[in-house]
């Protein structure tokens, strides 16, 4: 008899080891069921950081303080629209911006070298990308000096014009007078100091920038735009996921106070 009570508690025992280790081994694989990564984290290229392209020559969206140091509407305004995403994701991200030349963004974009592009981009088809909900109305506009005898695009014809290479002011502008007569100095700041000493006649750029360089060099702005388009934030093609979440931080911002504070503040509004 004592034998076989030995014999029962010892079952017994074995029985409610077993359970436990069962019990414990079951928690473990639902924690680790629970544990799901945040679906954004595969879309970037470094988790924890969206990397941004920008061309710093369009202020005042983009360009460098006299410190060097980036600044302008879309700056605070991608800053604003990640703040946002991480609200609305739960996520942490930080922000880094890599400078390159604007030609060189949506390229960079589908290489994979950075993760969104945030540079005056406007809508055109020939831009292999996703474009975010807009964010700011732009106009493309004809800035010359008060000598040219410009005063219509019309006049534009035969006379030495810039605009930045792959913009949809240069697409404009070569349908005024042919494309191989668009020239392409070099960025912007370049292109409005040959405008200010004489070597170029008009330059076409964004509306907001026009105005910018048209009250610093006592340069004028043709009253007609040549184009009217909207700015957005591009994403890589096929990137949804991200897309996604940058369009529902975008439409949150603009529908903020701090957007109309951050439109006073760059003279936007």
């Amino acid at each position: 008899m004592k034998k076989i009570i030995t014999l029962l508690l010892a079952v017994l025992m074995c029985m409610s080891l077993a359970a436990c280790g069962s019990k414990e081994s079951n928690n473990t694989n639902s924690n680790d069921n629970n544990t799901v990564a945040n679906p954004l984290d595969a879309a970037l290229i470094s988790e924890g950081t969206i990397i941004i392209g920008t061309s710093p020559d369009y202020p005042p969206f983009e360009t460098l303080s006299a410190a060097g140091e980036l600044e302008g509407f879309d700056i605070d305004m991608v800053n604003a629209v990640v703040s946002l995403l991480n609200e609305q994701n739960g996520t942490n991200y930080t922000v880094t911006f890599k400078q390159m030349d604007f030609s060189t963004i949506i390229s960079a974009l589908q290489a994979s070298q950075i993760d969104v592009g945030v540079s005056g981009f406007t809508y055109s088809p020939d831009r292999d990308c996703i474009f975010s909900t807009p964010y700011i109305g732009s106009n493309q506009v004809v800035v010359t000096r008060v000598d040219t005898g410009i005063t219509t695009s019309e006049d534009l014809v035969g006379k030495k014009v810039a605009a930045g290479t792959g913009t949809t002011g240069a697409e404009a502008l070569a349908e005024i007078i042919g494309e191989g007569n668009v020239q392409h100095p070099g960025d912007y700041t370049v292109m409005f100091q040959a405008l200010a000493a004489g070597q170029l006649d008009a330059v076409v750029c964004d509306e907001a920038v026009g105005v910018n360089y048209v009250n610093e060099m006592n340069l004028v702005m043709l009253a007609e735009p040549l184009v009217d388009e909207q700015m957005s934030i591009v994403i890589k093609t096929g990137n949804d996921t991200l897309a996604a979440a940058v369009n529902a931080a975008v439409e949150a911002f603009v529908a903020s106070e701090d957007y109309n504070t951050l439109l006073a503040k760059w003279e936007l509004n």
